[in-house]
């Protein structure tokens, strides 16, 4: 008899040989996150229904998200040290880490709420009862919590996780981060902390200049970053190591960068439930993530380009084009709302190419230098520097619209959506939808309200094409 797992798995991209070969892990792993026949059956289902498991690259994809998340689970019990980071991670730290960390023993390095988002949300559907134990231990509702840390909160308080050797609690862009880490620190057996500190604060219009005491300041912070992964871990990152980390993952750099261009295509190709999979690979963890999810999405470009070559879309050709600030991390059902009320999304802003830096001042260490290409980066500099930034990613993608979809329990980017609107419509004279939504608990929105939404949006949109 088949294993209860097995249809799931195969949908899933597992070939038969790697589902008998690791049973054992995978039973392992299940049991501690209390999946059993029935949530394997419902999510076989839901993947059916939501993913496009007619193309191979789909299934690999969402295959390497499981794999990635019975590494984590198991990784403690596998004789692994772990290091967590928050998301979203800063530029390729994780991929430092794992460069540097060779020498010391094996590691689990990554972001573990980010891998349950894609599993426990896309995949299972169950994030519920976790998402209500990280507010009950520390993370309330009805206080604008961040929904991600509290499934961070919720998988360590239910030990679905392992804690860590070791936290890396940034506040570059999100202030809740830091807090949120502490408490977990104190609540699960006091493991080590270290803090990387910024602001986001900046003269409007000051971007793509910015005051060099910040790059002095967040550099400092960067600094102490290395110094202590040295101390604590014997983890040594110097400029050889962190220029060299990133031909860790190259290949899935270039296959992603690839995928966008493809993106581009009118009618667009592929939907963004099934590119989603796509674009927080580099940010999950730092196994199989970037070990097989290379091959999986270079599998995933080929099968889009022979779409591209046939004229398949997901809408219509000519359909109005929207650029979406971000997709949803856990619901597919919102991610399909676009398709469905025939709106193209080709690009969303993190897919946006990396800006023309201007030539570098000769800073001294690795972390002015990080903190300078950060400054450029645009988000990491300030309101200002993210809607500029999404302003080229507008003349990129040749959208008829924006839609800026912002995480409600985010500070930075609630608070860019009152400027957002006014600055796209006036400067680029582009409709602009904003959509209070949440990225990774769908309670905190009604999906049939923000349908209801995009259908008017859509009708607009089709409405001034046809006159144009």
């Amino acid at each position: 008899m088949a294993p209860y797992y097995s249809e799931l798995l195969k949908l899933c991209g597992f070939e038969e040989e790697e589902i008998t070969g690791q049973q054992h892990r995978i039973e392992s792993a299940f049991k501690k996150l209390d999946l059993g026949p029935k949530d394997m059956e419902k999510a076989a289902g839901r993947v059916k229904k939501y993913f496009d498991i007619e193309l191979r690259g789909v299934r690999k994809i969402l295959g390497v998200w499981i794999k990635e998340l019975i590494d984590l689970v198991l990784a403690r019990e596998e004789g692994k040290k772990l290091i967590y980071y928050g998301y979203p991670p800063f530029q390729y730290t994780g991929l430092a880490i794992k460069a540097a960390a060779a020498a010391q023993g094996e590691f689990w390095i990554g972001c573990p709420e980010m891998i349950f988002c894609q599993t426990f949300g896309q995949i299972f559907n169950k994030l519920i009862p976790i998402l209500e134990e990280g507010e009950a231990q520390g993370l309330p509702p009805g206080h604008a919590m961040c929904s991600l840390l509290q499934i961070k909160n919720g998988a360590l308080s239910k030990k679905m996780i392992p804690t860590p050797d070791l936290s890396i609690a940034t506040s570059y862009f999100c202030d809740m981060g830091p807090k949120a880490d502490e408490l977990m620190q104190h609540r699960y057996g006091g493991y080590p902390v270290l803090y990387v500190d910024s602001c986001l604060d900046s003269p409007w219009g000051e971007w793509p200049d910015f005051d060099q005491e910040r790059v002095h300041y967040f550099g400092k912070q960067l600094n102490g970053l290395f110094r202590s992964l040295k101390d604590l871990l014997g983890i040594e990152i110097d400029n050889d190591v962190w220029y060299g980390a990133r031909n860790l993952a190259a290949p899935l750099f270039m296959a992603t960068n690839n995928l966008a261009m493809l993106l581009a295509s009118d009618p667009v190709p592929l939907d963004i439930a099934d590119s989603e999979l796509v674009i927080n690979l580099p940010a999950a963890g730092m196994g199989v993530a970037i070990e097989e999810g290379a091959e999986a999405v270079e599998i995933l470009v080929e099968e889009v380009k022979k779409r591209v070559e046939e004229g398949f879309g997901v809408v219509p050709r000519n359909a109005p084009r929207v650029l979406l600030t971000f997709q949803s991390l856990v619901d597919p059902v919102f991610n399909r709302l676009f398709s469905e009320v025939g709106l193209a999304v080709p690009s969303i802003y993190v897919l946006l190419p990396p800006p023309n830096k201007p030539k570098s001042l000769p800073y001294p260490t690795l972390g002015e230098k990080r903190a300078e290409v950060a400054m450029f980066g645009g988000m990491y500099h300030s309101s200002y520097g993210l809607i500029k930034r999404m302003q080229e990613c507008i003349a990129f993608t040749q959208v008829d619209g924006v839609v800026y979809n912002y995480h409600y329990s985010c500070r930075p980017l609630t608070c860019n959506s009152k400027l957002v609107k006014p600055f796209i419509e006036r400067e680029s004279k582009l409709p602009t939808l904003l959509l209070d939504m949440d990225y990774y608990d769908d309670r905190n929105y009604s999906a049939a309200a923000l349908r209801t939404r995009l259908e008017a949006f859509a009708e607009m949109l089709k409405a001034k094409k046809a006159t144009a």
